[in-house]
């Protein structure tokens, strides 16, 4: 059995280069991912649950 002593051991997955997430760090040190899609579409869940491997609204920070 795997056991993640470190959050940032795990990727968040395609939220990693998307230009719809936002990184959110509460005042205990936890980071969440926030989909900003989430705010027009009800489809997005606000904070996803990670890793993300497939999403209808991935976008890379890449693209023009």
């Amino acid at each position: 059995m795997l056991e993640v002593t470190d959050v940032r051991q795990v990727s968040p997955g395609l939220c990693s280069d998307c230009i719809h997430a936002r990184s959110i760090t509460s005042d205990k040190g936890s980071i969440f991912i926030q989909c900003l899609l989430s705010f027009s579409d009800p489809q997005f869940a606000k904070y996803p649950r990670l890793p993300v491997l497939t999403c209808n609204g991935y976008s890379t920070r890449d693209e023009p």
